[in-house]
């Protein structure tokens, strides 16, 4: 008896070359464009750069000194907090409970902005897995993450940077936390893909 081994399927793979523009909903609305557009293509996954949603702050000081700041700079700063998007989720990182939604609804309203089920939406609209750098607004404090947004399960993963480096140190804070090293993601017949994040060395507070 002879066995044939399975011919290995090509999943095709898109990197976004975009940039934030002035508010989330043109940003989120230009991602949709984009998906499908990468859809149209047979694109099985699409890779949106860092802090893409929120924007990144290039060049942005903050009006910071060391011990002063000024007042230019504390508008700044508020613009670049309202930019951020509330996915609902809690200082310490909810975990799996956060993405299995089971966290504590709030008194009154949803728990975020809505930005994870409009980003949920798309993916499940043109069956593209979705990569999204975003900074990440939750109780006061920003983080610079990524989501893992799968069209038939939703939000499977999220990672907020470990250790934000040098002046980035002035737009999120430091996170301790991991959601899911590894992300597996099956792409129906096509196969199993895999993603591992090259590991930090942490700082002492996290022993």
């Amino acid at each position: 008896m002879t066995s044939h081994a399975m011919a290995p399927q090509n999943l095709r793979l898109a990197v976004a070359q975009a940039h934030t523009l002035k508010t989330t909903e043109q940003t989120l609305s230009a991602l949709g464009q984009i998906t499908r557009a990468a859809a149209d293509q047979g694109v099985d996954l699409i890779l949106f750069p860092e802090a893409y949603i929120g924007g990144y702050p290039r060049t942005a000081t903050f009006g910071s000194a060391i011990g002063a700041r000024q007042a230019e700079g504390k508008e700044q700063f508020l613009q670049y907090f309202n930019a951020a998007v509330d996915l609902g989720d809690i200082p310490e990182g909810g975990g799996e409970r956060w993405i299995r939604r089971e966290l504590e609804m709030p008194r009154e309203g949803p728990r975020g902005d809505g930005t994870r089920e409009r980003l949920e939406e798309i993916a499940k609209e043109t069956g593209v897995f979705i990569v999204a750098g975003l900074i990440e607004r939750c109780a006061g404090t920003l983080y610079c993450g990524v989501v893992y947004v799968c069209p038939r399960y939703g939000i499977i993963g999220k990672r907020r940077k470990v250790m934000p480096v040098c002046t980035q140190k002035l737009s999120g804070r430091v996170m301790l936390t991991h959601y899911r090293q590894v992300v597996s993601v099956w792409f129906g017949d096509k196969g199993k893909l895999h993603h591992c994040e090259q590991s930090q060395r942490r700082s002492k507070e996290s022993k």
